[in-house]
């Protein structure tokens, strides 16, 4: 009986107390992979290296770590930890709770270890320091997201479970990634003028010990797939199968690819600090923009499953896309002169992207659900790491890309540790400079939401009350026939 207060709801496998403890190890986790992820760029641009030399060690790196992540999510998939003598006891029960109770700790550790490059080397040992580092906090990552994300699949089968599962984890990945953007830019502002390494540093810390509970609180409650066509036939698949699993799946490959589009345009996200300190001479204007458009974007997006509900997982990521593509036309050609209105009409501009966060979470487990119900095969693993690697290598990307482009339009290196750094420095940029960098701002990302909104409007065809189905014959809830005969077609 006392197990049983413990559910929310009849029907769901996790208690509330296991859910709060997977959503707070989850923005943990959240807020130590935005360290890198988010600042890395601004880290190495306040170093005053070399804009091309950075740029090319970027992609070094993604190369060499297109390796380690698929082969992770593979591993993951294909072994059980805890069948391993030498980890079975501090391993525990499960899935991929094993994984992450073994490797969380690895992640703010990489993290730590980046951000202490030292300041007064040559650029040499520099660019070497962060491709090593770099290299490993990817590596890391991959360590804790892959099970981490992979999980929202074991925790529970029941769908609608899942849904609000994914929905708060959502919502609070929106509202910590505006948190933590509010703080980190009031610290490193002109303002303030604290350093940069010193709040990542001391982030780190705090995030590793936000991460531990999960360790001990958490259970997996749908670990076996039900009604395959051969029994076992989960537990035995090569690499290869994993890759066909991947690959022969038309939905999971087309919502990659909208993905990389929205995100490898997206090249503010690589230049925004330096956007607002030199065009409108204030680096915290992205910050007031983000605030007038908190408030609605949370309320919206704690709406987001009904609103998908009704119009489709598909079309409303793609509205999405397209109303920010629109957002940034508008701001591209007519708010760059004048502060106030940028600010105003930005911060309306900035709801739907509280959105994006919320709605992405639904479709990658449609398209894992289906998949295992094709083939039989759990491979959750393997997708998941294919998540992490494109999200990790498109920040890389779109950095390397932003700072080809500054080098080729005459940027000017700056060496600092805030920007109060650089406002008492007063380091000045050419007028073509600051045009390429407003281009990275808005142009250039407004091209690839509009494309990402055309691929899923026109090619992302699963229906979800389809993918509703199949997850229950996955946790045979109903049979293989009773799914097939309430399909809307065949798939």
């Amino acid at each position: 009986m006392g197990t049983k207060t413990k559910i929310k709801h009849e029907g769901w496998s996790t208690s509330r107390s296991e859910r709060n403890w997977y959503y707070l190890g989850d923005t943990a986790r959240l807020f130590c992979s935005s360290l890198v992820g988010s600042y890395m760029t601004l880290f190495l641009m306040f170093q005053g290296v070399s804009t091309a030399s950075v740029a090319g060690a970027i992609l070094a790196v993604k190369i060499i770590d297109s390796v380690d992540d698929v082969l992770f999510g593979f591993i993951v998939d294909k072994i059980h930890i805890t069948e391993w003598r030498l980890f079975r006891r501090i391993a525990g029960q499960g899935k991929y709770m094993p994984w992450y109770r073994l490797f969380f700790w690895t992640f703010p550790a990489a993290t730590i270890l980046f951000y202490m490059m030292p300041q007064d080397a040559s650029d040499a040992v520099k660019v070497g320091w962060f491709f090593v580092t770099y290299l490993l906090y990817d590596f890391t990552c991959t360590l804790t997201e892959v099970p981490m994300q992979s999980m929202v699949t074991t925790l529970t089968d029941n769908p609608s479970e899942r849904n609000n599962i994914l929905t708060i984890k959502g919502v609070i990945s929106v509202v910590a990634a505006i948190g933590m953007s509010v703080i980190v830019t009031f610290l490193l502002s002109e303002k303030v003028g604290v350093p940069l390494n010193d709040i990542a540093i001391v982030g780190s810390l705090i995030f590793m010990v936000f991460m531990l509970p999960m360790v001990f609180k958490v259970k997996e409650h749908n670990t076996n797939l039900k009604n395959v066509e051969h029994e076992g036939t989960q537990e035995r698949y090569s690499f290869k199968d994993m890759l066909n699993c991947v690959f022969t799946n038309k939905y999971i490959m087309i919502y990659f690819l909208a993905v990389i589009v929205s995100t490898i345009f997206c090249t503010r996200t690589a230049v925004e600090g330096f956007l607002g300190f030199y065009i409108f001479h204030d680096s915290m204007v992205f910050t007031y923009v983000m605030l007038i458009g908190f408030v609605p974007g949370i309320i919206l997006s704690m709406f987001c499953g009904k609103i998908a509900d009704k119009f489709g997982k598909r079309n409303t990521l793609a509205f999405i896309f397209a109303l920010i593509g629109v957002a940034g036309i508008v701001t591209y050609f007519f708010l760059r002169e004048n502060k106030i209105m940028f600010i105003v009409v930005g911060g309306l501009c900035a709801i739907p992207n509280a959105l994006i966060a919320v709605v992405r979470n639904y479709i990658a487990p449609d398209t894992i659900e289906y998949t295992r119900y094709k083939t039989g095969k759990d491979c959750a693993g393997i997708f998941y790491a294919l998540q992490s690697f494109i999200n990790k290598a498109l920040n890389g990307v779109v950095g390397s890309v932003a700072l080809f482009v500054l080098a080729m339009f005459g940027w000017q290196e700056v060496q600092g540790e805030s920007f109060a750094d650089l406002a008492a420095q007063g380091v000045t940029q050419t007028p073509q400079a600051l045009d390429a960098l407003w281009n990275l701002g808005y142009l250039i990302p407004s091209a690839g939401f509009f494309i990402a909104a055309l691929l899923l409007y026109l090619f992302y065809n699963l229906k979800d009350k389809d993918a509703e189905l199949m997850a229950q014959c996955n946790a045979g809830k109903i049979t293989r026939e009773e799914c097939e005969s309430k399909l809307s077609r065949k798939y």
